[in-house]
């Protein structure tokens, strides 16, 4: 049967990161504005969740924990406070109950070889745009 979170542990998980932001924000190196512009939660509201006075709703959750497992630094801290759980993971990764949840998650050879491709394309290409102004 596949993990579903309760209403009740997603709230427990959504104010144990807001209690956490301010943090992982440092961590990350992001001010309050960085972060409204990667996840469009406002600054006021991002100010309002680090200090208590709003509880963020679960699909502000997501899109915080989105940016924080792509930091190396800041996942490592999210898995230390224990907000990464295995729970959480195998919740996200529609895991069942007795699979364990996969911390890294690998990709194929070839979809590997395409991102790297990808990246080098878009590198000179930036390049090249720079070279230009």
């Amino acid at each position: 049967m596949l993990i579903r979170l309760s209403e009740v542990e997603k709230q427990e998980y959504c104010i144990t990161l807001g209690d956490h932001l301010r943090k992982l924000r440092a961590i990350a190196g992001l001010t309050q504005d960085d972060l409204e512009n990667l996840c469009g939660i406002s600054k006021e509201r991002i100010s309002r969740i680090e200090n208590g006075a709003y509880i963020m709703r679960w699909s502000q959750f997501v899109n915080l924990i989105m940016i924080f497992t792509m930091n190396a630094n800041t996942k490592e801290y999210l898995v230390a406070v224990k907000i990464l759980t295995p729970r959480l993971l195998q919740a996200m990764q529609m895991k069942d109950a007795r699979v364990p949840p996969d911390i890294v998650v690998p990709i194929s050879e070839s979809l590997t070889k395409e991102f790297n491709d990808d990246f080098k394309n878009v590198n000179s290409l930036t390049l090249k745009a720079k070279e230009i102004e």
